[in-house]
């Protein structure tokens, strides 16, 4: 089943918290609503569960229209499974019995619901715990079983707040990849909310990022990533120095700005204008020997002291103080990734080439008030 969203609206007394919404969720595709707390995400995901009615727009499933103003269709109606953040199961229940209870709510026949319960079990690989109550489990059964449960029904869409919040890291890790190897095994269209740029871009086909109710920009994850229109986006989807710059030559391949009194180099990206600024990523800085050729790619080198590190596991984070250069005095910070240690006090040479660098908008006046409706890659 696929779902179609047309200029949706919902307001909370004078409060707008989804503005203008439009988007398209194909069948079989899992859609990541990404954004901070308070953008809309959990509200766009109960109005495509029928939780929550619209003030203006229109929400279809397969071109059928479930929700608009003065209709909205219930959501048992929809065919649509939950998974809460906090798993959400009947305490009193048995694993069994909480897993069969929407197909009981369906009146199937008792040995259609153990056929099933058992089957949606060994999806999630839990078999043998039909008699376990859910004190009895760990964070991760629990949400295997709770997952189980979306899933017995057989819904077309399975709509997911925030599944993974409450486990701890490396739980959550695993629990990613075995929800995605559910969601591809199971075919289902899912909708998952979360506010953690690592679980959207892992485990999404396509990302909608919110930002205070509306659409700042959509995409695969590697175009979000690569091709953030505005700063805002670019900031959320991993560490990014985002350097304000001004634009000094934009004819050619890669335009020239200028950057604390340096002169760098840039892929063009969203419009150019005072807001402009020059997106490199801490791991796209090298850090050079003093040995280091000059070389034939287009980029820029500047000079810096490590004012601060910490060791990362398999890099080290440095913060780099830049000094001002030609007619500017004062000093700005890089935050630079590397392999290898360096002492703070140490004087590096960096090399930020061009083809790594990307000029963004500020999210001042960037696509973020441009509208609803983005871009769909």
């Amino acid at each position: 089943m696929s779902f179609s969203l047309h200029d949706v609206t919902k307001r909370y007394n004078d409060k707008v918290v989804l503005d203008n919404i439009s988007l398209e969720v194909r069948q079989g595709q899992l859609l990541a609503l990404l954004g901070p707390s308070g953008c809309g995400k959990t509200t766009l995901l109960n109005a495509l569960a029928g939780v929550v009615d619209i003030e203006d727009g229109r929400i279809d499933l397969d071109g059928r229209r479930v929700s608009g103003p003065g209709f909205t269709m219930p959501p048992e109606r929809r065919n649509i499974g939950m998974v809460f953040q906090d798993f959400a199961l009947w305490p009193h229940m048995t694993v069994y019995e909480n897993v069969a209870f929407g197909l009981k709510v369906k009146r199937q026949a008792a040995s259609v619901i153990r056929a099933r319960v058992k089957e949606v079990l060994g999806i999630v690989q839990m078999e043998g715990y039909e008699p376990l109550f859910p004190q009895q489990l760990s964070g991760g059964q629990k949400q295997r079983i709770a997952i189980a449960r979306a899933l017995a029904p057989r819904p077309t869409v399975l709509l997911m707040d925030e599944p993974l919040s409450s486990l701890d890291a490396k739980l959550r890790e695993q629990m990613r990849w075995e929800l995605l190897h559910i969601m591809k095994t199971t075919g289902v269209t899912g909708v998952y909310v979360t506010h953690d740029q690592v679980e959207a871009l892992s485990m999404a086909d396509h990302i909608v990022l919110l930002h205070d109710g509306r659409i700042e920009q959509q995409g695969t994850p590697t175009f979000l990533y690569h091709h953030p229109a505005t700063a805002f986006v670019a900031s959320f989807l991993g560490a990014a120095n985002l350097l304000p710059c001004q634009v000094m030559d934009a004819a050619n391949e890669y335009a020239q700005v200028e950057w604390n009194g340096h002169r760098l180099y840039a892929r063009q990206g969203t419009a150019h204008s005072t807001d402009t600024r020059l997106l490199i990523r801490p791991s796209d800085i090298t850090v050079e020997q003093e040995t280091a050729q000059n070389t034939s790619e287009t980029g820029a080198r500047i000079t810096g002291q490590v004012i601060q590190r910490a060791f990362q596991g398999t890099v080290w984070q440095y913060r780099i103080r830049v000094s001002g250069g030609s007619g500017v005095s004062g000093d700005a910070t890089l935050e630079v990734w590397h392999h290898g240690e360096l002492p703070v006090n140490a004087t590096v040479r960096l090399w930020l080439p061009a083809d790594r660098c990307l000029t963004v908008a500020d999210s001042n006046t960037g696509a973020h008030h441009a509208g609803g409706r983005a871009r769909m890659v």
